[in-house]
Order: structure tokens, then sequence, then C-alpha cells
């Protein structure tokens, strides 16, 4: 919440205090003037002290943009009335002129800007009324001081405010940043997750429906493997658009899937599915099989799935190998093809980006490339940390 959001409403209408000020100020400076003299007596003011107490207060308008400037006018204007009138100079407007001087520049300069004041209000004393000199001495020099010091706790207090409001509009920028950040990091998600599930799903779909086609082509002897293709088509789609279900639901409520995320335990369905688009994959397992932590089995399964669709769509070979090789702190996961058709630049190049962000996103890494005897290789490497 922004602090200046609850200003008070002298803050949010200067212009009324600025006219305020001025008619107290000159209010009093009148009564000042009318009351004034040793002993105290009744004066009677003349056209020329109207005209002294109108031009002081009036300049008084426009202290906040020249303080220091309408500071010396009202001392002038106070010395030259008090050397045409031979009594005293009436200093009330140098004071609230003053008193902005140490609100806009700080209690340094209101404390020299007070010092030239009041020499000059004592010498203009001495000089045109010495009589007098002792009667305002005391409160001139206190409200002087009252003056300075009321001007340098506004300015304190000014800053403290602006720094309040500065502190809320940085926290509120890094709010909003924190949270385009992480919106932009699930949007990276859901996509990586729908290319997973879209990419893997409608290649089988596509080779499956590639085979019934051809049965179907290739005449009436075998309408039982066909049926059988078609089936296949029909559960590979309906888990399609139940994993698809499962992503985009994430979207409107944070509730859990029903369905478990896939991990490597299910590497053997993968594997199955596969076979029947025409894919054999072999799986092989090295070392002491262990659960691993969440989101490396999942996206281990994520990279196993991805590569092997990029030899399913890629790769002119109908064998795929994938080695899960379990070592200390760390799985290593190999999945290769003798395929002598895949290239580097068989696709869009999305899927070999996804695999190397699911590996950096639990701190792995994986590279790609063609095997030196023919064919491609993915490997991948996921810390497993402390077992």
């Amino acid at each position: 919440m922004s602090v200046g959001g609850n200003q008070a409403w002298w803050r949010r209408y200067p212009r009324v205090v600025d006219a305020a000020v001025v008619l107290v100020t000159l209010f009093l400076t009148l009564g000042m003037m009318r009351f004034a003299g040793r002993p105290p007596t009744m004066r009677v003011l003349e056209p020329v002290d109207y005209g002294y107490a109108a031009a002081a207060c009036a300049v008084l308008i426009v202290r906040r943009r020249w303080p220091v400037g309408v500071l010396v006018v009202t001392v002038l204007l106070a010395v030259g009335h008090g050397a045409m009138r031979g009594h005293g100079p009436q200093f009330l407007p140098g004071q609230v002129a003053l008193y902005a001087v140490a609100a806009a520049r700080g209690g340094r300069a209101g404390l020299a800007a007070g010092a030239v004041l009041l020499t000059t209000a004592v010498t203009t004393q001495m000089v045109v009324a010495p009589g007098e000199l002792s009667l305002g001495v005391v409160a001139l020099f206190t409200s002087t001081g009252l003056a300075v010091a009321a001007g340098a706790g506004v300015r304190t207090q000014r800053a403290y405010v602006a720094t309040l409001e500065e502190r809320a509009v940085r926290a509120e920028r890094a709010r909003r940043e924190e949270a385009a950040r992480l919106v932009g990091e699930e949007r990276v998600r859901i996509a990586r997750e729908l290319h997973d599930v879209v990419a893997h799903q409608l290649t089988l779909i596509n080779a499956q429906a590639g085979v019934a086609l051809y049965l179907h082509e290739g005449g009436q002897d075998e309408p039982t493997r066909l049926v059988e293709t078609l089936s296949h088509v029909k559960d590979d789609s309906k888990q399609a658009l139940a994993e698809l279900r499962s992503i985009v639901g994430l979207l409107g409520t944070p509730e859990v899937p029903r369905e478990p995320v896939p991990g490597l335990d299910r590497l053997d369905d993968l594997a199955a599915s596969f076979a029947r688009a025409g894919l054999t994959v072999e799986v092989r397992r090295r070392g002491e099989a262990r659960t691993v932590p969440s989101a490396v089995d999942v996206s281990g399964y994520r990279i196993v799935q991805e590569a092997l669709t990029n030899v399913s769509k890629h790769a002119a070979t109908g064998i795929a190998r994938v080695c899960l090789d379990y070592a200390h702190d760390t799985l290593k996961i190999v999945i290769a093809d003798d395929g002598a058709g895949r290239g580097s630049g068989g696709g869009s190049g999305r899927g070999l980006i996804g695999m190397r962000e699911r590996a950096a996103a639990v701190g792995g890494e994986v590279t790609a490339g063609h095997r030196p005897g023919g064919g491609f290789s993915v490997e991948a490497a996921l810390p497993l940390g402390d077992q």
C-alpha cells in the first residue's frame, strides 16, 4: 500500500494552506504593530503600516518556490518600514519565511538565515528605536529559534515520509516482478508438459493410424490386427486427453491431479506404447535401482519420452535402446538408436531444448549427437543427491 495514499488534507491542498498562512500572518502582524512600544500602547495604524503588512504577507504566497528570496524581501520591507515609522521593525512575516527556508534547505541553512535575521533586527532596533531594544529581544530570539526548529522538523518528517513511499514503491515493484517471474516459469512448465504429451501421444496415434490404413488397403486378411490397432489408437488418444485435461486443469484450479505424475517406474508401459506404434524399445537397468527424488523421476521420464518420440519421428529404424545407470550420486540415462535417417535438423529443435531445460531444472545436463557407428544418442546425467 502506498504511503502517499493517506496524505493529510493540508498536503493535498497546498494553495488553501498558503492562503490561510497569509491571512493569519497579516492579522497577527497588524495586531502586533497596533499594540507595540514601550510601555505597550494602542497605536493608530497609518496607510504605510497597512501597505507594509500587505506586501510582506502577500509575498509569502511564493515562499515554497523561492524561500530565500522571500526571506530577503520580507526582511528588507521590515527594515524599511521601521525606518519610516521610527520604531522597531515587525519581523513576523520574515520569521514565517525563515520557517520556509529551514523546511526547504535544512536546519543549517535555517540557522544561518536566522542569525542574519536576528542581526538585522537588533541592528535596526538600535539605530531606529534604541529605547525599545530590550522589549522584544527575548521574544525575537525565541520566535526565531522556534521557526528554525519547526522548519527543520518538517523537513525531517517529509524526508521520512518520502523514504517510506519509496520503500513501498520498491516493494510493490519487487512483488510484481516476482509474480511476473513465477507466471513466466509456470507458463514454460505448462508449455513443456503440453509439448511432451502432444508430441508423444500424437506421434503414436499417427503411426498406429498409418498401420491401420495400411492393413485396410492391403486387403481383408488381417481384420483382427486392424481392430487391435484401432483399439490402440483409441486407448492412446484417451490417455492423451486425460493428460491434457490434467495439465490444463491446473490453469483453473490448484487441485492435485487425480492421475499420478509419470515417473521412471512407468518406462515399461512407455516402451509398450511405442511397440504398438512399431518401435521396439529395449529397457535395461544397471546398478541398484532405488527411489529417486520426485523431480528427477519426472524429468527422467519426460526426457526418455521425448527422445523416443524423436526416434519414432526422425530415425529410420524400428529399434531403440534405453539404459538407466544408477551410480552413487548420479542417474545416467542413455537413449540410442541405429537409424540412418535421423539428423539434427529433422525437427524444430524444441524437443532437445526441452530435454536440456528439464535436466537443468534438477541440476543435471543433457548431451545429444550422432554416434560414431551410426545412429543418434541422447545422454542425460541427473543428480540423485545424498542417498
